[in-house]
């Protein structure tokens, strides 16, 4: 579960953020409503990577087929 902080509490833990940003984003919130999130660079990164693959139409499709087969138990194995 994401950590919530409001924008002025980020502010103050600016310099703390880089550890609690570890493990999972932290959504900053203004007036209670969540406004941004804040995620390390490796997140960030692998974010992008993932949204690089999944923009990729004939591995999304090759990847969509595979979920179906595994969930109908049409694979093999060795």
């Amino acid at each position: 579960m994401p950590k919530y902080l409001s924008i002025t509490e980020a502010r103050r833990q600016l310099l703390d953020l880089p550890d609690e940003l570890k493990d999972e984003p932290v959504i900053i919130t203004k007036h209670g409503k969540p406004v941004m999130a804040a995620l390390s660079f490796d997140q960030f990164e692998s974010l992008l990577e993932t949204l690089a693959i999944l923009s990729d139409r004939e591995f999304a499709h090759q990847l969509r087929e595979s979920r179906e087969d595994e969930s109908e138990d049409n694979i093999i194995t060795f």
